[in-house]
């Protein structure tokens, strides 16, 4: 099977995969919200920034280092795994005395006791990076399918039940560590690779070489990401953050989720051409034409339709979520234009330019944030994170043109045709929802979804008017479901 072939096919399984996992975990938040506060929620979300922060670092990058080495299979994957097992164990004992001061640095004392509960997280997600990292390498996304769906079934099933039993804040974080011991035990079932009792030294210094820069990228990501949260969970209490991290999750179930398996399929798929000597070319350009096919109707969509999109999911007394939901979507179709970029770079191996190209990025961000923050409003907050993203987009688009000698302008006419479609399509909804003013919630927001996906595929079907034909060659050519239309193909 050619490349291009097996990386659509992990792009298929990969998307399947996450949006399952994502859908499920947004019907589990719209029981979970009609059951516990902002407030309960907010004890969670500043948890688990503490979390997200500690588990992008805790590897060492090593999980990206066994993705991208390009030979001893098998060493790699032992010195992975070594590296987690130790930094599991490592980051479980600081987390456990952290606890006190990552919770007064939210202000919210109360939430000592569930930093402690979710350090053993760290334990049972780091034994399953190895076989993580190694479906990422093979593409072998398909495996990956039930260990995911199960992190978001055992995950919302145990919140949803420890919630209706009165257990507030720490069912959400008793489900967290359900779903992760989950997702482990499934991709140990699914990814046969076992450790051995043996370490090869020679390649230890080489891959934390590697993964030193993924590391600084990482550890910059984390910021970038999850900023706002700490910012809002700060400066504007848990209240605050528990209404922003809700309205958060519709983004990342919708546009975040792309963006996020475009980066898990294009990192080895780049790795792999790279190593081949293939020209990267046309297979970003591509990457970023289909990427903005989805990326910018999704959050045209959803920043129109914020309100009703909030009060159909979580009910009537999430409604202040439903601006800051607006202006998140934004910032994801900003923060998804450069995206790819990234991805490239590393796997060109320049790791250590995208780390600094990180760093660069965050001068204009935090201090953008804080400002916000200084209104008393989270709306300003996720209006901030949006203009850096557009910010850190242009530099990720001008230093990858100019590295990969990859000329700027193809980069800008692949996101033409979607942006034009993306522009008819927000017309469209403003009018149906000057339209539909006193229907219910349920009619906008379900109306709305068919009027613009009917509109922006009429107006992009025009403006590329061979768009869906080759998108249909590229992802569902040769699968069994689809295929091949007058038996040709075209590759990645």
């Amino acid at each position: 099977m050619t490349l291009g072939r097996l990386t659509a096919r992990a792009a298929v399984w990969a998307f399947v995969s996450t949006a399952g996992t994502k859908i499920i975990t947004l019907v589990g938040l719209a029981l979970l919200a009609r059951i516990l506060a902002p407030r309960e929620f907010g004890l969670l979300a500043f948890a688990m920034t503490y979390i997200a922060a500690a588990e992008a670092i805790g590897d060492l990058g090593s999980g990206v280092a066994l993705v991208y080495w390009p030979d001893r299979r098998d060493d790699a994957s032992q010195v992975t795994f070594l590296i987690n097992a130790i930094g599991g164990l490592f980051w479980c004992g600081l987390t456990l005395i952290l606890a006190p001061f990552v919770a007064n640095f939210f202000q919210s004392p109360a939430g000592t006791p569930i930093v402690r509960l979710l350090a053993v997280s760290f334990i049972l997600k780091f034994l399953g990076n190895t076989h993580d990292a190694l479906a990422q390498k093979d593409l072998a996304f398909r495996k990956r399918l039930i260990p995911d769906l199960g992190l978001a079934l055992f995950k919302a099933g145990v919140a949803i039940v420890l919630a209706y039993q009165g257990f507030g804040a720490y069912s959400l974080a008793w489900g967290h560590i359900a779903g992760t011991g989950a997702r482990t035990l499934l991709l140990w079932i699914a990814i046969p690779w076992r450790p051995k009792f043996r370490v090869p030294w020679d390649l230890v210094k080489p891959m934390l070489r590697y993964g030193r820069g993924i590391i600084s990228v990482n550890a910059l990501g984390v910021i970038g990401h999850h900023a706002d949260m700490a910012i809002v969970g700060r400066f504007l209490g848990v209240t605050a953050l528990g209404l922003y991290q809700m309205a958060s999750k519709v983004p990342e179930a919708t546009i975040i989720v792309v963006l996020w398996v475009t980066s898990k399929i294009l990192f080895p798929a780049f790795a792999k051409l790279q190593a081949s000597g293939a020209s990267m070319h046309r297979p970003y350009i591509l990457a970023t034409k289909y990427v903005a096919a989805v990326t910018m109707p999704a959050a045209t969509g959803l920043a129109v339709l914020a309100t009703p999109a909030i009060l159909v999911a979580f009910g009537p007394a999430w409604r202040p979520a439903a601006p800051i939901l607006a202006a998140l979507a934004i910032n994801a179709a900003l923060r998804g234009i450069g995206t790819q970029g990234g991805d490239l770079l590393k796997a060109a191996g320049h790791a250590q330019l995208h780390a600094r190209i990180a760093l660069f990025k965050m001068i204009p961000g935090v201090p953008l944030m804080l400002l916000g923050a200084t209104t008393g409003n989270a709306v300003w907050v996720a209006a901030a994170l949006a203009t850096a993203s557009a910010v850190a987009s242009t530099i990720d688009l001008t230093v990858t043109s100019r590295v990969m000698k990859i000329p700027l302008r193809d980069t800008l006419a692949a996101c033409v045709p979607s942006f034009i479609a993306s522009i008819a399509m927000g017309a469209a909804l403003f009018a149906w929802l000057r339209w539909a003013a006193h229907a219910t919630p349920v009619m906008q927001l379900f109306g709305g979804v068919m009027l613009g996906a009917i509109v922006y595929a009429a107006v992009l079907a025009f403006v590329d008017r061979d768009f869906f034909r080759r998108a249909r060659a590229h992802f569902f050519s040769g699968l069994p479901f689809a295929p091949v239309a007058n038996g040709t193909t075209e590759e990645l």
